[in-house]
């Protein structure tokens, strides 16, 4: 086996757990490429430009790649472990800068006044959850599920992107349901608690 593949695979199970099957890697990339071509055409069907398009593609490849794989047990499982706490989670969270991204794309098109408001609402709201999850262990599959179902409302309110319908739908799945709270998984399956 050569050295690039020897540490692909060591990233990749550094990243998605190292207990990924070959079924949740096929979905994963699944996901990702679904993702990516849904936001091809809902870009280019909302009069994005080419440069705006390949920056959606990329931002739908992650996030609806990692709505899948943030969810599975491997990861919640990865991500769960010791020495994986409050800081790291919020960290990891807070990466995810795509509001700005999405509301820059939308404007770009006509169709996003408030830039700064609709960006920072998704973004303050993405933190201050991820921030009550981990502050309240014990609680987190529930906080999970509401918290996640709260950013969809949240997005309803605002207006959702029209070059990224998907937009939220795999945001807040990706980092509340999954990565913050691992919604999906008992405390025994994740070796905790």
């Amino acid at each position: 086996m050569s050295t690039f593949t020897t540490r692909f695979r060591r990233s990749w199970a550094e990243f998605v757990g190292p207990e990924a099957t070959r079924t949740n890697t096929v979905l994963t990339v699944a996901a990702s490429a679904g993702g990516l071509v849904a936001s091809v055409w809902t870009a280019r069907r909302a009069g994005a430009n080419t440069a705006v398009t390949t920056a959606l593609s990329a931002l739908a490849t992650d996030l609806a790649g990692g709505a899948y794989v943030n969810n599975t047990r491997a990861c919640a499982r990865w991500y769960e472990r010791p020495g994986q706490g409050h800081r790291q989670h919020l960290q990891f969270a807070g990466l995810h800068l795509h509001p700005v991204a999405i509301a820059l794309a939308d404007r770009s098109v006509g169709h996003q006044d408030r830039v700064l408001g609709w960006s920072a609402s998704h973004y303050g709201y993405l933190m201050a959850a991820t921030a009550v999850i981990r502050g309240l262990p014990r609680r987190r599959r529930g906080l999970g599920v509401a918290l996640t179902a709260g950013g969809l409302v949240l997005d309803r309110v605002l207006g959702p992107s029209t070059v990224a319908p998907w937009f939220a739908w795999t945001y807040y799945p990706k980092l509340l349901l999954g990565h913050a709270a691992s919604s999906l998984w008992t405390d025994e399956d994740l070796g905790v608690g």
